[in-house]
């Protein structure tokens, strides 16, 4: 399956409200199945989600975020390397991929224009997430930022995409009381936390 930009402008316009064209219910299997990765899918609420993150930081207490990241980093390499197959070109890999989580109940993604030199990202790339559902799912009133998972996700399709490592850091949170969740993904050089 090549997916161009004018399949993910035509799909956004052409699905009726109610209609998926990422997943779909197989009624003879009885399995929710995912068309663009090919796989099985789940649907989780918040509660369920609230669980997950709520135990996993509660048993590893200071790792919990931690272990979130990398949750959500080494799914988001499968997602962006998966995604790199299906398009001709990272912008329209983008598209795709901010329609498909919209479609997947993640939010809406919105992703700075950025330019690439020599087939990377040169300067940062902003991701704002609208009506986010993992920020949704919790208010924090540290104001700390708290989208681990995401962060990683983030992270990890850019190393997907492009094929080397790159680290992401939430700057607002919609748990916080920002109006969105905004990301800044950067290319790893060198130590990782200078680059912010």
């Amino acid at each position: 399956m090549d997916i161009s930009q004018k399949d993910v402008e035509n799909s956004k316009n052409s699905h009726p409200l109610g209609t998926n064209p990422y997943f779909r219910f197989n009624s003879s299997s009885k399995h929710i199945e995912d068309q663009v990765f090919k796989c099985r899918g789940i649907i989780i609420n918040e509660r369920f989600w609230n669980r997950i993150r709520d135990e996993l930081t509660e048993l590893l207490k200071d790792q919990g975020p931690l272990v979130l990241y990398q949750l959500g980093l080494s799914y988001g390499v499968d997602v962006g390397f998966q995604g790199r197959s299906l398009t001709n070109d990272s912008a329209n890999t983008i598209k795709f991929l901010e329609y498909y989580g919209l479609l997947a109940g993640w939010g809406r993604f919105e992703t700075s224009d950025f330019q690439l030199n020599d087939g990377r990202i040169g300067e940062g790339v902003i991701v704002k997430i609208r009506d986010s559902f993992f920020a949704q799912t919790t208010k924090n009133h540290t104001g700390i930022p708290s989208c681990y998972f995401v962060s990683g996700l983030l992270a990890g399709i850019a190393e997907g995409l492009f094929e080397e490592g790159h680290h992401c850091l939430e700057k607002r949170c919609l748990s916080t009381g920002s109006e969105f969740c905004e990301f800044i993904i950067r290319r790893n050089v060198g130590d990782p936390t200078s680059n912010f």
